[in-house]
C-alpha cells in the first residue's frame, strides 16, 4: 500500500514557521493554531535549519506568592520550622531559597510593633520587635513578655494591626 501523504500548502508552512521563530506560543499552540501535529511542525523546522526548542518548560523568572512567602519566613526561622509549616522538607525549602536568594530581602524583624499575633490561642500585640526577638502584650491579661524569641518553638501567626498603638505613635511622633 502506498504511503499517504497530506498535502500541505506552502503558506500554512511558512506561517507555521514564522510562529515558531517568534517563540510567543509553545509547539502545541503553533501546530493547533495552522491544524498539524506538532511532530510535522518540528520536522518542518528541521528540514528549514531553523534552531530546535530546548525540551520543558521555559523558565521561571520571578517566585510565585508561595515561595515568596516561603523566602521571607526563612530568612527569619530555621528552615525546618518553615518546612514544618508548608509541608515540605528542610532541603526543599534551602532549595526554594537558594534559587531565588537573589529575591530575598534582609534579615529584619518577622513582625512591627503594633502587629496582632495568634499564638498558641492567644491574641497578642506586638510592642518591641528586632531580629531574634520582641516584647509581646497579652490582650486579655496586659501581661508583657519581655525577649520573647520568634524562632522558638511554634511560629506566631499574624492576624491584624492594633489601630490604637498606630494612632498613638503618630501622636507621640507629632508632639
Amino acid at each position: 500500500m502506498p504511503k499517504r501523504i497530506i498535502q500541505q500548502s506552502d503558506r500554512v508552512m511558512s506561517e507555521a514557521l514564522a510562529d515558531y521563530q517568534k517563540r510567543e506560543l509553545t509547539t502545541e499552540e503553533i501546530a493547533a493554531k495552522h491544524s498539524i501535529s506538532s511532530a510535522t511542525l518540528t520536522v518542518w523546522a528541521k528540514k528549514a535549519g531553523i534552531a530546535l526548542r530546548n525540551r520543558g518548560r521555559k523558565k521561571q523568572e520571578t517566585p510565585t506568592a508561595r515561595q515568596m512567602e516561603i523566602i521571607k519566613l526563612a530568612s527569619v526561622y530555621r528552615y525546618d520550622q518553615v518546612g514544618a509549616r508548608f509541608g515540605m522538607h528542610k532541603q526543599s525549602i534551602h532549595r526554594i531559597v537558594k534559587r531565588w536568594r537573589n529575591w530575598a530581602q534582609p534579615r529584619k524583624a518577622p513582625f512591627e510593633p503594633g502587629d496582632i499575633l495568634l499564638w498558641r490561642g492567644k491574641r497578642f500585640i506586638v510592642i518591641d520587635a528586632n531580629n531574634h526577638d520582641g516584647t509581646l502584650q497579652d490582650e486579655k491579661s496586659g501581661k508583657r513578655y519581655v525577649n520573647f524569641c520568634w524562632n522558638g518553638g511554634r511560629i506566631p501567626k499574624k492576624i491584624g494591626e492594633n489601630p490604637k498603638y498606630f494612632k498613638a505613635t503618630a501622636d507621640a511622633a507629632t508632639a
